[in-house]
């Protein structure tokens, strides 16, 4: 993701002017004519980047809403995302048996929270994930387990052209609960990039949606 600017230098050849007769003669004492050229060169500088709205810590959202945040990569700038939870599905215990997660989890109940990630500033994230994302039960509290899920029921998009501003794809996690509650919202918690935009730490204070 590409933040470099190319520097472009224009200079205008110097071209030299003399005098001509028709009768040979002996060229003036004194110093010679001065040449005349001109020269001249781009500015190196750009306009700086818009400080970017951060939503703040602790805000609370309702399901469909948006919340931007910072985002970078390796090979990119800081600048941010959106975030939208769009929707949470129940799953099914055989659901999460034909994902052979291991005996410790059989009986639990699957919610697969559904969000969209867009690009806000045009930077390229391609080939980048988001972190963070998890449910909550409707009191706020978590679930037993929240994980990436690797099934039909909770599809993701391939990022590798996340790179212009408003371009977006779709992601999911899986919240596990025991039988008998219900994820109702989600959160977002990763403080990542807080030490590279200031008032962004939402560990303490994740930013909620709840319907």
């Amino acid at each position: 993701m590409s933040g470099r600017r190319p520097i472009v230098l224009v200079a205008a050849s110097a071209f030299a002017l003399s005098a001509c007769s028709s009768t040979p003669a002996a060229p003036p004492p004194g110093p010679a004519p001065a040449s005349v050229s001109t020269s001249a060169s781009a500015s190196t500088s750009a306009p700086a980047r818009k400080k970017i709205a951060y939503t703040k810590p602790g805000t609370k959202l309702k399901i469909g809403e948006k919340a931007v945040v910072p985002f970078t990569t390796d090979s990119s700038p800081v600048g941010a995302i959106g975030i939208t939870v769009t929707r949470i599905d129940r799953g099914t215990e055989a659901e999460l048996a034909r994902m052979n997660l291991g005996d410790d989890l059989t009986g639990l109940v699957p919610f697969y929270i559904r969000f969209t990630v867009s690009n806000e500033t045009g930077d390229d994230f391609s080939g980048s994930g988001v972190g963070g994302v998890s449910g909550l039960l409707k009191d706020g509290s978590e679930g037993r387990m929240s994980l990436p899920a690797d099934s039909p029921e909770c599809d993701r998009d391939a990022t590798y052209g996340f790179t212009t501003k408003g371009a977006s794809y779709r992601s999911c996690e899986m919240e596990l609960t025991v039988p008998g509650t219900t994820v109702t919202g989600a959160k977002y918690d990763n403080d990542s990039y807080a030490w590279l935009a200031k008032g962004t730490d939402y560990r303490e204070n994740p930013i909620i949606w709840q319907p």
